[in-house]
């Protein structure tokens, strides 16, 4: 029996170096691959198993201190255990009046001539112009909440998606908000523009004759009304001075013609920006 078993593994092993290397790997190869394991194989279990086990403590990990001891309105919230505005939207009462009244003079005008409330509706992709969205979706309030029960620092957030609509609180973690753009460079440029608004055009000409004192003042006024008109008008148009935040999927605006701390350095530094 031993001899026979002999025999055939000296026969097998012979036949095997007759046998081209091609049939030799598909005859033998893929049989001892089949009984052990591959280490690919091991490594991606191991992998994957590693990974779904370590997912969720991962997107927890909290951001290290030294930026909290860093930032003052974050330190102002820790010691003091107060919640800090950082944002609120101008009062305005006539705003909405304006917006909407000038939304249903064009509309009433134009309904008729083009069928506004059918044709609109087939309008796939309808321009911003078209409706008055700009007091949809804004945000009026923006705070900074100390921490609860042991948890993180929140921003707290009031917000409408219309002005007859009820308002929403919406919670989120910090880091989890975005801003669309800075709101400092826009605060300063609204600033500098009601400065310049508000600036009497009879400024520094006291001590000339009456001629040229109202040449003078009369080409100021001109400057003046012009400016303001060329910069209102780029404020509707472009949206200029509106930023979005982002938070759970929805965007919402903020007006920085009103209150912004450090007139927006608070919000840039604490919001990062898309």
């Amino acid at each position: 029996m031993a001899a026979s078993s002999r025999g055939f593994a000296a026969f097998q092993q012979a036949s095997g170096f007759r046998l081209p290397s091609s049939l030799r790997a598909a005859l033998f190869g893929n049989r001892e691959q089949y009984f052990q394991p591959s280490a690919v194989s091991r490594s991606r279990n191991f992998s994957s198993s590693t990974l779904r086990r370590y997912q969720y403590p991962k997107a927890t990990v909290n951001k290290p201190s030294t930026f909290i001891s860093s930032d003052p309105v974050l330190r102002q919230v820790v010691q003091t255990r107060q919640p800090v505005v950082l944002y609120e939207a101008p009062k305005n009462k006539w705003y909405y009046w304006k917006v909407y009244g000038l939304a249903a003079l064009w509309i009433g005008t134009g309904a008729y001539a083009i069928k506004f409330q059918e044709d609109v509706k087939e309008i796939p992709d309808l321009p911003f112009f078209v409706r008055p969205t700009a007091p949809t979706n804004r945000m009026r309030s923006l705070e900074l909440v100390p921490s609860m029960m042991g948890g993180p620092m929140q921003l707290r957030m009031a917000v409408r998606s219309a002005p007859w609509a009820k308002e929403r609180i919406i919670y989120s973690n910090l880091g989890s908000a975005t801003i669309s753009e800075k709101c400092q460079p826009m605060v300063l440029e609204l600033q500098e523009a009601e400065r310049a608004k508000r600036q009497s055009v009879w400024q520094d000409l006291g001590d000339r004759n009456i001629v040229s004192k109202a040449w003078e003042g009369s080409a100021r006024w001109v400057h003046q009304k012009w400016t303001n008109f060329f910069l209102r008008f780029k404020f509707a148009v472009l949206r200029f001075g509106i930023a979005k935040v982002e938070v759970q999927g929805e965007k919402w605006k903020i007006d920085c013609s009103g209150y912004l701390l450090e007139n927006g350095k608070a919000v840039d530094r604490i919001l990062p920006e898309e």
